[in-house]
């Protein structure tokens, strides 16, 4: 046998080993989309912080002043639910939908979602092949990317013009040695040149030419979805003419996309030392900073429908699970109705209503750990979703779409020197002057302003409760959902807040909660059971029965002691 003929089997056979390696490496691919299709994921991943780089670098975008702001986001447990909720196959999937949810960006406002997720729902040969070319570009694709998409952060000075001309005056130098020794002595000043422009370009270089190596993949997967769902993704959003309008920086990506790191140590000493002896980074940044500038948003365009369609398919599962997911029923009337709202992050669940009127209130009361507070982020989470997704979790709702305001999870902010009082009030005045909007607002209060006495509590909570529902000519969009100890307030708000509650029981362990929501205001007192239950003694019993037997008598001074930390 030659050894031609060897080299001939050897490649041949390296060939279709890859083939098959690759072949195998997408039936596998294919076989864990469709069992994960319809199914949450089996174990949990926290949220990357990088999910939120679209949201930081392209703002809110079409939500405008339904945007979340930062306490309701965290009150609210967001960045657990995106990652509970995530069924994303890529980074710009799961980007375009932490900043859907961040934005308060309503569903309707990009139709393309609604369509792409009917086609994924029916066509499961579809929704395979979208998957397979989504998570070919990885999970990563999408991060660190956004930067470039904003031609204000891309600049150049007058002088990068000098980096073309010692990439040129190194070239000839070298090519002149052998002929002129001298010109070793020109190349090594042209060294220090090169040296001296690499350093001046060092701040902007790294978080240009990063993103850079984005683009090809981006856009490489952006026709491949393209050519999956065929005509009439060309008649939602123009793929390639976005496309055509990218070439050159598609030729500029080629290059910089160059990674010398993949050819390991020696080809990576390789590519710095020609990086030092040509500047090519620089010379990079400059051919390219006009095309960005100019071509930054058709590149953002790109990246973003890139995003809708993974989120597309992302929500089409999530709608696909046993859960009772459900489509929200838009109706224009003062009156939304929610039924088995559930919380996405409870492994199992309590489902209960909601009825949240335009221009009145829900006044929640019950014992702590009664689910009074879960019964508020339920409702919050619940709204977000069904505004942003389209998709809720509950049996049904039906009404309004809302914006979502919330005051439930508070500490001091030591960084900025402030109290938990002064906290507390900062948040209720935001809350007050969201109140003046005329978009409907979801306002959802935890034990307002409980940093402070019982007197001044009921009094500023009574009159903060009801200016969040006054004013707009008497015919207030908004709807507010609090949830309190004090059951004086369900009187002092009677026929604006409707009352509902949360019972517990005492059982030989301790208290029990069944975590359902009943009509009216709490009517159970157990705190001085649970004590006794536990072995308090006696004498502590029967002076806090006494003591709660005066205070049902309306003993006048006790209403004014101040409680504990206050």
């Amino acid at each position: 046998m030659t050894p031609l003929l060897v080299i001939i089997i050897l490649v041949v056979g390296g060939l279709v080993g890859l083939v098959v390696q690759t072949a195998s490496s997408r039936r596998r691919l294919a076989a864990r989309l469709r069992a994960e299709w319809g199914r949450a994921p089996a174990t949990f991943h926290p949220l990357d912080e990088r999910a939120a780089e679209a949201w930081r670098e392209l703002g809110a975008g079409k939500g405008g002043d339904a945007a979340l702001d930062d306490r309701t986001w965290a009150d609210l447990d967001l960045d657990r639910v995106v990652a509970t909720i995530d069924r994303t196959e890529s980074g710009l999937g799961r980007q375009i939908l932490y900043r859907r949810l961040r934005a308060g960006m309503a569903w309707g406002d990009t139709p393309t979602l609604a369509e792409l997720s009917n086609r994924f729902a029916e066509d499961s040969a579809l929704r395979d092949s979208i998957g397979l070319h989504l998570a070919a570009a990885g999970r990563s694709l999408g991060y660190g990317f956004w930067i470039i998409t904003r031609p204000e952060l891309i600049r150049t000075r007058w002088w990068y013009w000098s980096f073309p001309l010692l990439a040129g005056g190194m070239l000839v130098s070298l090519a002149a040695i052998p002929f002129e020794p001298r010109a070793a002595i020109v190349a090594l000043l042209l060294v220090v040149g090169n040296m001296a422009a690499r350093m001046a370009t060092a701040w902007q270089i790294p978080g240009v030419l990063a993103p850079m190596r984005q683009m090809e993949p981006v856009i490489l997967t952006a026709e491949r979805l393209a050519d999956a769902l065929g005509d009439r993704a060309e008649a939602d959003f123009p793929v390639s003419d976005h496309v055509r309008r990218l070439r050159p920086l598609r030729r500029i990506a080629r290059w910089v996309s160059r990674d010398p790191r993949a050819g390991g140590e020696l080809m990576a000493t390789v590519w710095e030392y020609f990086n030092l002896l040509f500047v090519l980074d620089a010379n990079a940044l400059l051919f390219s900073a006009r095309h960005l500038r100019e071509l930054g948003p058709v590149l953002a365009r790109v990246a973003g429908w890139v995003g809708d369609v993974d989120l597309a398919r992302s929500v089409a599962s999530l709608r696909a699970e046993p859960r009772p997911w459900c489509r929200p029923r838009w109706v224009d009337r003062p009156r939304t109705a929610a039924e088995g709202v559930w919380h996405p992050l409870v492994t199992e669940p309590v489902a209960n209503d909601a009825e949240l009127r335009a221009g009145g209130g829900i006044i929640i009361t019950g014992a702590n750990m009664s689910g009074k507070s879960t019964y508020l982020r339920t409702i919050g989470v619940a709204a977000v979703l069904a505004r942003t997704l389209e998709t809720c979790p509950a049996r049904s709702w039906e009404g309004r779409s809302f914006r979502v305001r919330s005051l439930i999870g508070r500490n001091d902010d030591l960084a900025a020197g402030k109290s938990y009082y002064q906290v507390e009030a900062d948040g209720v005045v935001a809350l007050l002057h969201a109140a003046a909007s005329d978009r409907p607002t979801l306002f959802l209060l935890d034990e307002l302003l409980r940093g402070t006495n019982t007197v001044e509590r009921l009094a500023a909570g009574e009159a903060v409760l009801r200016s969040l529902l006054a004013g707009h000519a008497g015919h207030s969009p908004h709807v507010v959902v609090v949830a309190t100890h004090d059951g004086e307030l369900v009187q002092l708000l009677e026929g604006l807040y409707q009352p509902f509650h949360f019972r517990e029981t005492i059982a030989a362990g301790g208290l029990t909660f069944d975590y359902l929501r009943r009509e009216g205001p709490a009517s159970t007192r157990t705190a001085i059971a649970l004590l006794e239950a536990t072995g308090a003694p006696r004498e502590v019993i029967d002076a806090a029965r006494a003591r709660a037997a005066a205070l049902d008598g309306g003993d006048p001074p006790t209403l004014r002691a101040s409680e504990p930390g206050s």
